[in-house]
């Protein structure tokens, strides 16, 4: 009996883990949605501005 639980358990995780959606940001000058791996912190500017890595590059 046991082993049904676990085996429904794990089933179910594995459902779950399917239904994850990508992280995104939008980027203040740029205006497009980019996933939170290509966005970065500038901390040269006070307070500090999260932008993407194509906007950060043109900035520097």
């Amino acid at each position: 009996m046991t082993t049904e639980l676990e085996g429904r358990e794990k089933s179910k995780r594995g459902g779950e883990a399917s239904k994850t959606k990508e992280v995104t940001f939008k980027c203040k000058f740029c205006e497009r949605s980019k996933p939170l791996g290509e966005m970065v912190v500038l901390n040269r500017y006070f307070p500090p501005i999260v932008t993407c890595r194509d906007c950060e590059k043109k900035m520097r």
